[in-house]
Formats: structure tokens, C-alpha cells, sequence
């Protein structure tokens, strides 16, 4: 999964699973999901070992802060991961849509769906 400078887990918020939900200071969200805001005098992010630099970029949003987005999809923290390579927030339902980690293709990250399984019951007496 992509993660930032300090090897935390980024993940992104959607609705539909093909365009950003933006987390709001004024709803609270970014007190458990903190944006990631560049450092004032940095024009962009920098791409790191396994992260492809052409998906890498920034997007202006009202408050006059630029964020680094990964293909296209803006990227926040979440307050329940104490440190690096944990993914706490995956799946998560909230603040009008569902956290999502990003992988190295810039893709959602989702759980597997369940395979079906029939179910056999076997016995001496033939049922």
C-alpha cells in the first residue's frame, strides 16, 4: 500500500468508489482522518522507492492548503494507526463514505470477496 514520508498508511475517502469525498475540518473528520497538506514552499510531493511519479500530484483545495494526490485521489492519515505498516482505517464506514487504502497502481484497496462454499456433510448413514 502507498504510504507517506513516515511509513503511515495514506487512505482515501469515496462514496462510489471512483471519485474523492473530501474530509472537512468543519464536519471533524480530519480530527480522526488528518490531511496531509504540503509543507509551506513545496511545490509537490516526492515519489519514493515503488511509487509511481507520474500518478504523483497536487490538487489546491479552498482553504488555500496544497494536498498531494495519488491517481488523482487526495490522501489522508488516520488517527487510529499508532505507527508505521498498520492499516486500521481500511474499510471503514464514515463521513459520508468509506476509507480506502491506495495500492502502488493507485487503486483502491478492498478485501477480497468472500468465496462461496458448499457446504458437506458426510456421515455412515448416507445423508
Amino acid at each position: 500500500v502507498v504510504v507517506d514520508g513516515r511509513g503511515h498508511t495514506v487512505y482515501v475517502l469515496t462514496a462510489d468508489g471512483h471519485s474523492n469525498t473530501l474530509c472537512q475540518d468543519a464536519s471533524g473528520c480530519t480530527k480522526l482522518w488528518p490531511d496531509l497538506p504540503l509543507p509551506d514552499g513545496t511545490s509537490g510531493a516526492k515519489a519514493a522507492t515503488g511509487i509511481d511519479a507520474s500518478k504523483l500530484s497536487t490538487m489546491k483545495e479552498s482553504d488555500g492548503e496544497t494536498y498531494p494526490t495519488y491517481n488523482g485521489w487526495l490522501m489522508y492519515e488516520f488517527a487510529g494507526d499508532s505507527g508505521p505498516a498498520q492499516s486500521n482505517g481500511e474499510g471503514i464506514h464514515s463521513f459520508g463514505g468509506t476509507w480506502y487504502a491506495l495500492d502502488a497502481s493507485g487503486h483502491l484497496v478492498q478485501p477480497a470477496a468472500p468465496t462461496a462454499s458448499t457446504p458437506t456433510i458426510s456421515s455412515s448413514n448416507g445423508y
